[in-house]
Parts: structure tokens; C-alpha cells; sequence
């Protein structure tokens, strides 16, 4: 290591050996063996730097940083033989890599390893800032005082000013008369302020005389004070989330969390309704390791009386009301893996009542499942076991599957020759409180033969199908059926690449796939298995009949910067439609109906530009009866100011007809407008009306929401109030 002196004389640099041979420089006495004591004052003057610092976080001298010099910079420098001490004064700056430590006066005593600096101090690492008038270190503990000083630490975005800051540990600070904040500026827009605190990061702040400061001005008082100064999890109690309904009331909900291990962590919970009732929750979460995860979750909560005589319909709801919802993915290898979802609950309204968003509110049914999943390069196993719940209404005649079992074959040639074959395998177990249950086998191999002439692609796919049953419905009964089915399909891709000339390097390729394939299947005899029986396997009708349609993508090519490009997708059109030939040859007589071998035309877009614009639709139209038999639509639009519009439309004929819009409006750069809407057309009512008010600071934001819910299926009509107050870097208080 090499240390740079600057005195009068400029600038000199001298390592150890050197330094024993010199005799008189500037005002530096040096005596041969006095030199060694030398070294450790500049490692004094910036211990601070080392894990010994008192800048929280900074990390420790590596080896390579050994290798840097140290720069020592200052007026004068003196050693002073009787008090064995060293003293840099004037413009003092001592500075290695990234660290910089300046004042006016620095001193070093030897025999105790006390170390003091004094006037204007700033010690800067990175971006981590100490700034006091004066610092007083031990070396030999490591522990040090800040006087009149302030303590900035970017990481964590903390800021600790005290009359006396002493660094306690390696994360603990005690503060006398002082102040704590995530706020920049001389007038915070918050801060807590005490008599004595002792704060370690990570963990939490004990303040005696506490105050909480608005714009330096006290507004909340408390004789002791502990809250929470971490950016990493801790176990500990959580900040009660305060909200209020007109049909719950006043509700507290209080929770503890418990960071059990790194990859396991647990949440009690306990939320209190004036007019509801007392729920108890459990949240668990595991991770077992990368993309192998568990979390269950647990309900419970007793309903009052009063609550429940609210309710104009109570189905079977029972007072105790609860759920329980495990979920885990284990995955052995990218390509060999299990997934599970368990969930009960007490009763069918349970997820309208307690969901926690608009899709499990509105969920007809549930199901729980177990899956395997095993692929290879041209085989896939996939196994599950499904149970299902009908939230509607209560239906023993439900179909399980326990379990149905998929064995497929990946099209693959054959010897090498120009055929190829694949094949799908199917067993079922099917299983219902009333009415048919059994087992099904389905036997279904392909032959294909892949063709290019030029440009266009033929492929041509033979088949052949078996599908055996075994039924019981108070007798069993053994079935089967046999057929086979013929396909093949024409296609070709024409494209193009357009030089834009927009900025960016933009090139677009416009790309047209048009396509027709021809279907058939024969009339199987299936008097031996009636419709009636298998209702876990529909009739396989007989099919003769040309799909047509084409595809169009724009995809573009953007060059981000020079080196680097990615492509996105522009524009993508899809449509189709089938002719059914058996229906266009059709027999007629006076009493038949007229022939429709159009079917439906299916049309999907999706349209989005490089940032403000999404567009959707996908649309199922009848030809035949001139009418739309579904469709979906989605728009976004946002701007550079952060303001944003959603609009979603749901349709299907005679089922469906909602309507959904978001809305933010920035008034100012620091508050948004937020307005959302849900509204079912066919009931002619509003599902869901949100307003929302949202304003950030540097260092805070509050949240206003005002949600109504009408009265739907027996549940409440519902107007609810809720404020979240966030202090950024300590915690938030209430939940939307």
C-alpha cells in the first residue's frame, strides 16, 4: 500500500521501507521506529469506511482495496513526540477509492487509538454521507460519537440527525435530542423526534419523549415510542390496518409476522369488526427452492347475530364461517413436475362474501387438483385429479375426475422416412354422488405425411380412434366405440420487411398466413352407447366439413440502442370459419329446416403500440342468424404524464353483457384521480363503483377509496371507506 502526503511542498508518495530513511519533512518530525505508528492513522481516519464504520452498510477493506493508495491532503502535519499523537490541520482530506473523509482538523493519539476530527466533517462512501462538527473514534473498539451531526444512509434512504450520535453495534445507534426521517430537506415533510432513541436498522426504533412531526411541527406525543426501521423482513408485530363499512363498521386488523427461516415466513392475524364479528387467519409461505414454492392460507371468522340478520337471504350460511387454500408447485426438473391446489370451504357463498377481488367474488365454481407433469423431446405425461365444487347451488350429480391420465406422442418420423406418426392416450376415472360414473380408455394414433411444393406446406393426417367405457349406475356395463378420421390442411406464409424510417431503426415485417384444411369423420354406431349414459363423454359426431382462414402479424424489429434489439408484436388477425358439408348437401322436403353449413366466423385481433396503446377482440359471429354469439373487448390507453384508461367488455348471447372502466387522471405530478366502474347490462345494474384519490411525496403517500357494492345473492349492500397512510422506509397503516 502506498500513502500520499501533501503539504507546502506538493505532493509525494512513500511506502513503509522509504519512510525509515527520511529524516526532516516539512513540519513532520519522523525518528526511524516512530514512523510504524505512522500507518495506522490513516486506517484511523477511515476505519469508518471498514465494518467497524459508523456508515451502517459500508462494506469491509478488501484486499484489493489495500492495493489503492491512500491520499492524505492538508496544510500542516505534525507528529508531537511527548503526547505520541499525529495532527493534520487545515483543508484535511484523506480520500481512497470511492471513500473521502474532510475537515478541519484531524488528530490521532497513539497509546489510547483515539482518533478525533473537528470543523465542517463529512465522511462520504458511495453515496452514504456522515456530516457533523465533530467525530471522537476508538480504534480499538471500533465505537465512535457524532456530535452535532447528521447521518445519511442512501440504501435504506434513512436519515438520523442528533445533538449525539454513538454508534453502538454494527447497526445500532443511540441518538440523544434527535431525529429520524426518510425526508430530505431541513423541514421534513415527517420525522420522529425524541429525548433518547435507540435505533438498529433492520429492526425497530425505541424512543423516549417521542414525537411525531409534521413540517417540524408536533402533532402526536408518546412517553416511549417503537417502530419499525427495516427494508428486509423481521419478525414482529405489524401496524394494525384500520377501515370502515357501513355493514361491518369499525374494523382493526392486527397481525404478527414471524420471518421463520429465509425461505419461510408465517402471518397470525386477528381482525376485529364492531358489527361483524372476530375472524383469526393464518397465512404460510415456503419456498423449497427456485420456482418450488408452498403457501396455505386459513380463515376463520364467527359471524354476529346482528351481522347476519342484515342479510335478506342466508342460503347455507352458517355463523362460522371459514376456508383453507393450499397451493404448491414442486418442480424436480424443467421438465418433471408436480402442481396441487387444495380448497374447502364451509359453506358455497363463502368466496362471494370474503373473495378478495372481483373474480373470485364471481366464480361459479372451485375446484382443487392435483397434476404431474412429465415431457420429454417427443413424449408428454400429464395426470390430474380434479374435484369440483358448484358454488351455485348444491349438485350431487357433479362430475369428478379421479384421476384422467394423458399420454401423448409429439408428431415424429418415422425410420426416417419421409411419414410421421403421434398418438394420444387417454384414461379416466369418473366418479359422482348420483347418477353415471366409470371409467373411459381412448386410444386415438395419427399418421402423417409433411409435403413443401415451393411455397406451400400439405400436410395430409390419418386416424384412427378406440374408446372403451365401463359404466355403473346401480349395474355395470362395458361399451366401446371405434372410427377414424382424415384431416388435411394447406397453407403458405408470404411476408415482406419494410424499412419505417421512424426513429430508433425501426423495420417491420408484415406477415400473411392463409389457411384451409379439410375434416372427416364417418357415422359411428353409437346406439350402444347412449347420450344419456357417458354425460363425462358427448357423442363424437360425424364431420365433413373445410375450414378457411388466414393469419397477419406485424411484428417490428427495434433497435433500443446500438448492440441491443428487441422485436414486438404490432398487429395480430386471426380469422376463420367452417363449412359443413354433410349440412350443404342436406336432403330437403316441405318440412325441413333450411340448410346452414356456415358456421360461425372467429375472429381475433390484438393491436399495441411500443407504450401508450392496447387494443383486444376476440368475437364469435352466427352468419346464419345475422347475430353475435360472443365477444370480448379490451382497451388501454396511457400517456407520458402517468394518466391511463381501461375499458373491458364481456358479451355472450343471452348469458353475459358487462362492462368495466378504469380511470387515472394526474392532476399534479404528485396526485392522481382514480375512478372504476363494473356494470352488468343485463341486470341493468351497477356491480362495483370505486373513487380514489392518490397523492406521493418523496417520503409519504396517502390512498382515499370510497367502494359501493349493491346487494347481490344475499350479500350486503356494502359503501366502504378506507385511508392508507404510507411513511416510506417505515411502515404503512391501513389496506385497500
Amino acid at each position: 500500500m502506498k500513502l500520499l502526503f501533501v503539504g507546502e511542498r506538493g505532493e509525494s508518495g512513500i511506502g513503509p521501507e522509504e519512510a525509515m530513511n527520511l529524516a526532516n519533512w516539512h513540519t513532520m518530525m519522523i525518528r526511524g521506529r516512530k514512523f510504524i505508528p505512522a500507518i495506522p492513522i490513516f486506517f484511523a481516519l477511515f476505519f469508518i469506511f471498514s465494518p467497524g464504520g459508523l456508515a451502517q452498510g459500508l462494506p469491509a477493506i478488501k484486499q484489493e482495496d489495500l492495493r489503492e493508495p491512500v491520499r492524505v491532503r492538508a496544510d500542516h502535519i505534525a507528529y508531537d513526540k511527548a503526547d505520541d499523537s499525529y495532527v493534520a490541520e487545515g483543508n484535511v482530506e484523506i480520500q481512497q477509492g470511492n471513500r473521502k473523509l474532510t475537515a478541519d482538523f484531524v488528530s490521532l493519539k497513539a497509546s489510547t487509538n483515539e482518533v478525533r476530527a473537528k470543523g465542517n466533517v463529512a465522511l462520504v462512501e458511495g453515496e452514504d454521507v456522515l456530516r457533523s462538527e465533530e467525530i471522537k473514534i476508538d480504534l480499538g473498539t471500533n465505537r465512535g460519537i457524532i456530535l452535532q451531526g447528521s447521518l445519511f444512509l442512501k440504501k435504506q434512504n434513512f436519515i438520523i440527525r442528533g445533538e449525539e450520535i454513538e454508534r453502538q453495534g454494527e447497526e445500532t445507534y443511540r441518538v440523544r435530542k434527535g431525529s429520524f426521517t426518510t425526508c430530505e430537506g431541513d423541514w421534513p415533510a415527517w420525522r420522529f423526534t425524541g429525548r433518547d432513541a435507540l435505533i438498529t436498522l433492520e429492526e425497530y426504533a425505541t424512543v423516549h419523549g417521542a414525537a411525531f412531526e409534521i413540517k417540524n411541527i408536533p402533532v402526536l406525543y408518546s412517553p416511549y415510542l417503537i417502530f419499525p426501521v427495516k427494508t428486509k423482513r423481521q419478525s414482529g408485530f405489524l401496524i394494525p390496518r384500520i377501515g370502515y363499512s357501513n355493514t361491518s363498521g369499525l374494523q382493526v386488523d392486527n397481525a404478527f409476522f414471524w420471518a421463520i427461516a429465509r425461505n419461510m415466513d408465517a402471518t397470525f392475524s386477528l381482525d376485529v369488526a364492531t358489527r361483524k364479528g372476530v375472524g383469526e387467519g393464518l397465512e404460510y409461505r415456503y419456498i423449497r427452492k427456485k420456482e418450488s414454492a408452498s403457501t396455505f392460507l386459513g380463515y376463520h371468522i364467527r359471524e354476529n347475530q346482528s351481522f347476519r340478520e342484515q342479510r335478506t337471504d342466508q342460503l347455507d350460511r352458517k355463523p362460522d364461517r371459514w376456508q383453507v387454500d393450499l397451493r404448491h408447485d414442486e418442480y424436480f426438473s424443467k421438465t418433471f413436475f408436480v402442481k396441487t391446489r387444495l380448497r374447502g370451504f364451509s359453506d358455497r357463498q363463502y368466496s362471494k362474501d370474503y373473495g378478495t377481488n372481483y373474480e373470485d367474488q364471481s366464480s361459479e365454481q372451485a375446484y382443487s387438483f392435483l397434476s404431474l407433469t412429465k415431457n420429454w423431446e417427443r413424449l408428454s405425461f400429464f395426470g390430474e385429479g380434479r374435484h369440483t365444487v358448484d358454488l351455485r347451488q348444491e349438485d350431487k350429480t357433479t362430475l369428478q375426475h379421479y384421476p384422467v391420465l394423458h399420454f401423448l406422442g409429439l408428431r415424429q418420423p418415422i425410420f426416417g422416412s419421409p411419414l410421421y406418426y403421434s398418438f394420444n392416450t387417454v384414461y379416466g376415472s369418473f366418479w359422482r354422488e348420483q347418477g353415471i360414473s366409470g371409467h373411459q380408455a381412448d386410444f386415438h394414433p395419427r399418421l402423417s405425411w409433411p409435403l413443401r411444393r415451393g411455397v406451400i406446406e400439405i400436410t395430409p393426417e390419418l386416424g384412427g380412434r378406440g374408446t372403451f367405457y365401463a359404466t355403473r349406475d346401480g349395474t355395470e356395463e362395458t361399451r366401446g366405440r371405434a372410427s377414424f378420421d382424415f384431416k388435411t390442411t394447406v397453407a403458405t406464409e408470404i411476408y415482406r420487411v419494410f424499412e419505417t424510417g421512424f426513429g430508433g431503426g425501426l423495420k417491420l415485417k408484415h406477415l400473411i398466413r392463409p389457411e384451409i384444411s379439410y375434416s372427416y369423420v364417418p357415422d359411428t354406431n353409437q346406439q350402444e352407447i347412449p347420450f344419456q349414459i357417458p354425460f363425462y363423454d358427448p357423442p363424437a359426431p360425424k364431420t365433413n366439413a373445410i375450414t378457411y382462414g388466414f393469419t397477419q402479424r406485424f411484428i417490428g424489429k427495434v433497435e433500443e440502442r446500438p448492440g441491443r434489439t428487441r422485436y414486438h408484436e404490432f398487429i395480430y388477425l386471426k380469422v376463420s370459419q367452417a363449412l359443413d358439408l354433410f349440412e350443404l348437401n342436406r336432403k330437403l322436403d316441405s318440412s325441413s329446416a333450411p340448410r346452414r353449413p356456415f358456421g360461425a366466423i372467429n375472429g381475433e385481433i390484438k393491436i399495441k403500440s411500443l407504450n401508450y396503446f392496447t387494443a383486444e377482440n376476440i368475437t364469435a359471429y352466427d352468419p346464419n342468424k345475422n347475430r353475435l354469439l360472443s365477444s370480448y373487448s379490451l382497451l388501454g390507453l396511457t400517456d407520458s404524464r402517468g394518466d391511463g384508461l381501461n375499458l373491458e367488455h364481456f358479451w355472450a348471447d343471452g348469458t353475459q353483457d358487462q362492462i368495466y372502466g378504469s380511470l387515472r387522471i394526474r392532476l399534479l405530478p404528485s396526485l392522481d384521480v382514480l375512478f372504476g366502474k363494473r356494470y352488468s347490462r343485463i341486470d341493468r345494474q351497477n356491480l362495483e363503483t370505486t373513487y380514489g384519490l392518490n397523492f406521493r411525496q418523496q417520503c409519504w403517500a396517502v390512498d382515499l377509496n370510497y367502494t359501493e357494492k349493491p346487494a347481490v345473492a344475499g350479500q350486503l349492500a356494502e359503501k366502504k371507506f378506507m385511508l392508507m397512510l404510507t411513511l416510506v422506509g417505515v411502515t404503512s397503516v391501513g389496506k385497500r
